[in-house]
């Protein structure tokens, strides 16, 4: 049983109140270094309510009383959304309405303990955060090694044990990054499929909300709801796998699968024998397109300029206040005109379509291929600003795919206990995610067992 579906039962039949969990998540929470911006100590009023609601036999959602974090960029009524900078404190204000995949949450009685640290304005793979601290990643905190970004708060509470599952945005793959390297399941989405409204923009044609949890089966109840296929006081949703000899993987050969770190290289393969003795089909096979959308992630990327037109007046304003890792490369996108962002557009327009003719001649129930091609890096090899550069191009090469094709993706922790953290991606064509959510329960039992 997953994470969200036990908290539920136990709530239910009274083994936990929901002010136990939420005291217990805020002593967590405090004694944290770095994972939140905002804690939100009010909660423990509203876990009362809750409790007392239950104890008078009144009708409770399946889902109130537990406590869950998100990322900084997800506006909540009546707090400002200052998405992990400085500069925002000069312009945000209260919000007046929740973000549109936060709302149905909060109707389904879920309660928001606070808000998680993140790569300033989401712009980098690493999770470094000049402001408020870099939560340190789960694995060898005596060395100090990177959380993932840009959800890096939202992964290390996770892994913490503060919350089971949190919300996070993935534009080129701030998710599955820090769900990889913290041991986690990390969700990008479908382009389309859930709600912007509300939501910090980094990149209007990328960004994808997503949720991260301790298990499969938590991320696909936050999404069915996030996305409106739960109704907030309804009875919690199956999700049902697949039987293994039904299903058809593919690991692409592409460049996604070249220059593994030893250990990333060793923990896939163990997984994929893993995986090919319980049954599932495997197979590797040419994709080209794969290796387009990879460098025009590198070479010709979309969301530069439009982070330079939504950040241009604030940079001229506030430079000084910006993460330099983050400013200099907002500044970047001037040097791209109009005519050349249509064209990287139309260029995109065309990846998507070529992904998903190449992609139907598979045949395949999805793709298969490592999260991120090396372990957490320690904190260190980033002083330098040309290295910090690239170890986040290398933590964001294999992600970043998936969403130049508008894909789906679930990460998923293929270790051993105690090993290094490295994380198993699947990913399947835009539209796909239910399906998606299927395979990843079948492959998550298998690993697990």
């Amino acid at each position: 049983m997953s994470a969200l579906r036990q908290l539920s039962a136990a709530l239910g039949n009274g083994e936990i109140s929901a002010t136990e969990l939420v005291e217990r998540a805020l002593e967590r929470a405090e004694r944290s270094d770095s994972v939140f911006i905002t804690i939100n100590p009010g909660l423990v009023k509203l876990a009362h309510s809750i409790d007392r609601a239950r104890a008078r036999s009144q009708q409770t959602t399946a889902l109130a009383g537990i406590p869950i974090a998100l990322k900084d960029l997800f506006n909540i009524r009546n707090e400002k959304t200052l998405a992990g900078s400085k500069v925002r404190r000069h312009y945000a204000q209260a919000e007046d309405a929740d973000a549109a995949v936060v709302a149905p949450l909060r109707a389904a009685g879920l309660l928001f303990l606070g808000r998680t640290n993140m790569s300033e304005f989401a712009y980098s793979g690493i999770g470094m955060n000049a402001h408020y601290g870099t939560p340190l990643c789960i694995w060898d905190r005596a060395t100090g090694r990177l959380p993932g970004g840009s959800s890096s708060g939202s992964a290390v509470a996770v892994a913490e044990g503060i919350v089971a599952a949190t919300l996070g945005s993935d534009t080129a793959g701030s998710c599955r990054i820090p769900a990889a390297f913290n041991g986690v399941v990390g969700v990008k989405p479908s382009y389309g499929r859930m709600s912007l409204e509300g939501i910090y923009p980094l990149s209007p044609t990328l960004d994808a909300p997503g949720p991260i949890a301790i298990d499969v089966d938590s991320c696909f109840i936050l999404d069915q709801l996030m996305c409106g296929r739960m109704k907030p006081d309804a009875g919690l949703p199956r999700l049902r796998a697949v039987a293994p000899g039904e299903l058809n993987l593919v690991v692409p050969d592409a460049e996604v699968m070249q220059g593994l770190d030893a250990t990333v290289q060793a923990s896939f393969e163990n997984a994929l024998e893993r995986l090919a003795a319980a049954g599932i089909g495997l197979r590797r096979a040419a994709l080209p397109v794969l290796d387009e959308c990879t460098r025009m992630f590198v070479e010709r990327p979309v969301v530069v300029r439009e982070v330079w037109d939504h950040h241009r007046d604030m940079l001229a304003q506030h430079l000084d206040e910006y993460d330099p890792f983050v400013g200099v490369r907002m500044r970047a996108g001037a040097d791209i005109s109009d005519a050349e962002q249509q064209q990287r557009y139309a260029e995109r327009g065309q990846l998507v379509g070529e992904f998903e003719r190449q992609y139907a001649a598979l045949q395949a129930d999805a793709l298969l291929y490592p999260t991120v091609a090396c372990v957490p890096p320690a904190i260190a090899e980033t002083s330098d600003a040309d290295n910090a550069r690239q170890v986040n191009l290398r933590c964001l090469r294999n992600t970043a795919t998936v969403n130049y094709f508008d894909g789906c993706s679930i990460s998923l922790p293929c270790h051993d206990q105690g090993d290094a953290p490295v994380g198993l991606m699947l990913s399947a064509a835009n539209g796909e995610d239910e399906s998606l959510y299927r395979v990843a329960a079948t492959i998550e039992a298998i690993l697990a067992a």
